[in-house]
């Protein structure tokens, strides 16, 4: 075995040793043919003489590609023939060989160097790696084919097929070597574009990562891994205030700029302000392609939703505040009503297990609610059942506490504390459809939501204000239970509290997440928007005339839960602690009775 070691470091150090021959001038270099310098006269002369010479020659020769198609096809076959002497001390020789422009020739050059690298990856799986890592790096784009990148970031047909035959090549690998897929899937992870990158080349290489799961079918859960574990890098990286920043920097400029550019162009821009959003945007457009080519054309929806579940469960949900990369599930779901309900149902599941941790059933609270208020698909009688269900857990939570010694502090009913606000969030936001008529206010009356306000955990203390007000102006207008006196009290306390400490203790109020707030990408968006319910406005409040009007001239505000946009509290009476939540106190603790959830269409 040292003996071996010792012969490969020697030839190995004689390789990178220059001699007379190759520094021939390049005219005296260009004379020589590969008809007369041929690969296993090049290979033999090292082996056996341990002479450099013509090896050298073979390696310049190489760099030259000025190969014609008849010397580019006898240069494979041979290579071919030669495979079994490619041990590693040619490795120099081997990543000549493999980095040779291919894909611009003809079908028999193209068809010699397949067989080429199959023959490699087969005798000499040392290679394996590095032939792997060459046809991926063929997924990104280059410069100079940027028309890669239409509006939508997809591939023209011309490049379709010059891709064609990278994947017929990766698909011959995977049928004479198993197990070379796992090294497509390393490579595959290693080789993704870094999310700064230009648009073209992320949305290149997953265009090719996605047709790979066509003919690797049985590798669609490991690639899908990769898909979303690079789609979430890139949505945690612009975060939806950096967004709005960019498309809105200023908003009497941006007026201006919007009526010039309307005057100009006839049409808004669709491409995003921020680099990386727009990159997010086409992949989210292209990902949006996928599911509807999978699902009506390609018969695999079933199996692809269960697949991204899974990923959705793995990556998404453990990750606070994602802005773009859930309604990846929520598009899915508009598909089949199958689709929402168990997507809603395992959700639930997971904020009925005590054993999961109280973050996640939190998140999966904010998921379900989120669900139920925005998505138009999601048929009322289904939204009833989850009120129920999720009433009735709520229920059965304060009879256990009732029973018992305990405190009142978030913490301690983190889970109860979130059931409660989705409850709260979606009646206020559904109010129109839960109020229509007498069967559905008579469906509200059996959720008994009277006695989770007045229980003992007093959920509406740690509730978001502008869901509490919200849910508190509904059920008072319909009798369904009187929350605006548990309020002012919560208010007052809140008030001392903040005079007392000079600021308000950290638990004072829900960490609140709702997932599906409104969407913000242009191009991607257009999906998205058809299935989407906007806030309107109860009848009730209508009357009332406390709606505040929200969106300054040539802006559009995003509303956002998530962050406490208050739209429908009166300036005068909107105040903010330092925490950053807003509480609705003036000096006589009164409340408006028509307010809505602060959802602008």
């Amino acid at each position: 075995m040292s003996t071996t070691i010792a012969e490969k470091r020697r030839i190995s150090s004689i390789l990178k040793t220059p001699t007379p021959q190759s520094q021939k001038s390049p005219l005296v270099r260009n004379k020589v043919h590969f008809a007369v310098l041929s690969i296993e006269s090049a290979l033999q002369d090292v082996l056996e003489n341990n002479r450099l010479a013509l090896y050298d020659e073979l390696l310049q020769k190489l760099k030259d590609e000025d190969l014609n198609e008849s010397q580019f096809q006898e240069m494979f076959v041979e290579a071919k023939r030669c495979v079994p002497l490619l041990k590693t001390h040619f490795t120099m020789l081997v990543d000549n060989l493999l980095s040779i422009r291919w894909l611009d020739r003809s079908e028999e050059s193209i068809e010699a160097y397949k067989e080429f690298v199959i023959e490699l990856s087969i005798v000499q799986k040392n290679f394996c790696t590095m032939a792997v890592t060459k046809l991926l790096k063929l997924f990104i784009p280059s410069d100079a084919s940027k028309e890669f990148t239409d509006k939508l970031g997809l591939p023209t047909e011309e490049q379709q097929q010059r891709m064609a035959s990278v994947h017929d090549l990766i698909l011959r690998l995977k049928n004479v070597i198993p197990m070379i897929f796992d090294v497509v899937l390393t490579q595959l992870r290693k080789g993704f574009p870094y999310h700064k990158k230009p648009t073209y080349e992320v949305i290149g290489y997953l265009y090719n990562i996605l047709h790979i799961t066509k003919y690797a079918s049985m590798y669609c859960d490991e690639l899908m891994e990769i898909v979303f574990f690079q789609l979430l890098q890139i949505d945690v990286h612009v975060p939806r205030s950096e967004i709005e920043d960019a498309e809105y920097p200023d908003e009497e400029m941006l007026f201006e700029m919007n009526v010039a550019g309307d005057e100009e162009n006839g049409e808004e821009s669709e491409t995003m302000r921020h680099p990386v959003a727009e990159t997010l945007d086409c992949f989210m457009d292209l990902m949006f392609n996928y599911i509807e080519g999978t699902v009506k054309e390609d018969g695999q929806g079933d199996r692809l939703f269960k697949i991204m579940l899974t990923q959705f469960e793995t990556h998404i949900l453990p990750t606070h505040n994602t802005d773009h990369i859930q309604f990846i599930m929520f598009y899915f779901c508009s598909f089949k009503l199958s689709y929402a309900e168990h997507f809603i149902t395992s959700l639930w599941k997971n904020v009925s297990n005590p054993n999961m941790p109280p973050l996640v059933r939190q998140a999966s609270v904010g998921y379900v609610a989120s669900m139920l208020a925005r998505g138009k698909f999601v048929p009322l009688s289904y939204l009833k059942s989850m009120l129920h269900e999720m009433s009735h857990w709520a229920h059965n939570y304060i009879q256990r506490c009732d029973s018992m010694q305990y405190n009142q502090s978030l913490k301690a009913h983190l889970v109860f504390y979130s059931v409660c606000q989705a409850i709260f969030y979606v009646v206020a936001f559904r109010s129109r459809h839960l109020t229509s008529d007498a069967k559905n206010l008579a469906f509200l009356q059996t959720l008994h939501l009277s006695s989770i306000v007045t229980c003992q955990l007093n959920p509406l203390r740690v509730c978001l204000p502008t869901v509490a007000t919200a849910f508190a102006g509904i059920t008072r207008a319909y009798q369904l239970a009187y929350c605006h006196t548990i309020l002012e009290r919560n208010a007052r306390r809140k008030l001392a509290t903040v005079y007392k400490n000079h600021t308000q203790l950290p638990e004072d109020c829900l960490d609140t997440f709702f997932p599906f707030d409104p969407y913000m990408l242009k191009k991607s968006g257009k999906r998205i928007e058809p299935l989407y319910l906007q806030y309107q406005a109860h009848e009730v409040e209508d009357d009332t005339g406390d709606a505040v009007a929200v969106g300054g001239k040539g802006r559009k505000r995003y509303e956002s839960i998530s962050e406490d946009v208050d739209d429908f509290i009166p300036e005068t009476k909107r105040h903010k602690n330092q925490t950053g939540h807003a509480i609705d106190m003036n000096s006589e603790f009164t409340f408006s009775y028509g307010v809505s959830p602060g959802f602008h269409s």
